[in-house]
């Protein structure tokens, strides 16, 4: 770490590719969704501009990254409220404190409004700008449960409570000769079909913008080595798929579709229980389901974590 001042400047998205990818890959808090890729997807489909990104910059070095639009009153992160479950700051861990002061020293200069979500709640942005920044409020906002996965299957099976590990396998058992199999990006045009048949919800929520997000973030993970597109397939007719992403110890799980004809089968249970057993065979360390409270989630023995908002 240099002892030039740390520049703080907004650049295009555009612009700044390669430093991006440079700084994602050595950042201690990377995880795919703040990586250039996705913002890059984010900005072309469903944001429809090339947004101006928050930079600090040392020696001519990018050291950080606060994916924000800075206006000459406020300070807000970019996302999209559809498929934005985490967002944050990304830095080298050596620069966390000098970045942290030199936003909370300009947000104080131009007393701007700022309105950062959603957060991890010990992401930098929550922690960090709490202690410097005066009338700052931090919201619990949306739940995000996470799986510790245990070493082996039975232990975590053991470790669920008694009714989910005997209902977890009687369903998997009730599915005889399931598979689980990595399929390929152009598979995503199947999870469609499947999400519009499996939830109300989910065909509306496959608007044409948010279909060209998930097209392109597919095949995008798909090079990079985190996609995690699976199908669980009974004989030759497919039950569920999941869309997922891997990286860094860690499986997220991005959406899923399942047939309702194997309604009965509770398909989508399957599905992601047979991944669970996979990220575990693996030696992945969390199964993170992201946004949202819903009940399968915590049978399976998810614990609760919930993203913040700052505000000001």
């Amino acid at each position: 770490m240099s002892n030039h001042a740390l520049v703080m400047k907004t650049e295009s998205l555009s612009a700044i590719s390669k430093p991006w990818h440079e700084l994602h890959s050595r950042a201690q808090n990377a995880m795919p969704f703040t990586c250039y890729p996705w913002y890059a997807a984010l900005a072309k489909n469903l944001l429809k501009t090339d947004p101006q990104i928050l930079t600090f910059v040392d020696d001519g070095k990018l050291v950080g990254i606060i994916p924000a639009r800075l206006t000459s009153h406020k300070l807000e992160l970019i996302g999209d409220e559809r498929v934005t479950d985490i967002n944050g700051m990304i830095h080298l861990p050596e620069y966390e404190e000098r970045i942290i002061e030199r936003l909370a020293g300009y947000v104080i200069e131009r007393d701007l409004r700022i309105d950062l979500h959603p957060l991890e709640k010990d992401n930098p942005l929550a922690t960090g700008l709490v202690k410097r920044l005066p009338g700052l409020t931090v919201q619990r906002k949306d739940p995000c449960p996470l799986l510790k996965l245990s070493r082996t299957w039975e232990d975590y099976l053991i470790g669920l409570d008694a009714k989910s590990r005997h209902e977890l396998r009687r369903k998997m058992k009730k599915v005889n000769g399931v598979t689980l199999r990595d399929v390929k990006p152009s598979y995503i045009e199947r999870l469609f079909v499947l999400m519009a048949l499996s939830d109300r919800k989910k065909k509306d929520f496959l608007q044409e913008d948010v279909i060209a997000f998930f097209r392109e973030i597919s095949n995008d993970f798909h090079e990079i080595g985190w996609l995690r597109m699976r199908a669980a397939v009974v004989g030759d007719r497919v039950i569920g798929v999941i869309l997922a992403f891997a990286s860094g110890g860690r499986v997220y799980l991005f959406n899923m579709g399942f047939d309702p004809e194997f309604r009965s089968l509770s398909p989508g249970i399957v599905t992601i229980g047979l991944d669970i057993r996979a990220a575990i065979e693996e030696k992945y360390d969390y199964y993170d389901f992201l946004r949202g409270d819903e009940d399968y989630k915590y049978r399976l023995g998810a614990t609760d974590r919930y993203t913040v908002r700052v505000t000001r």
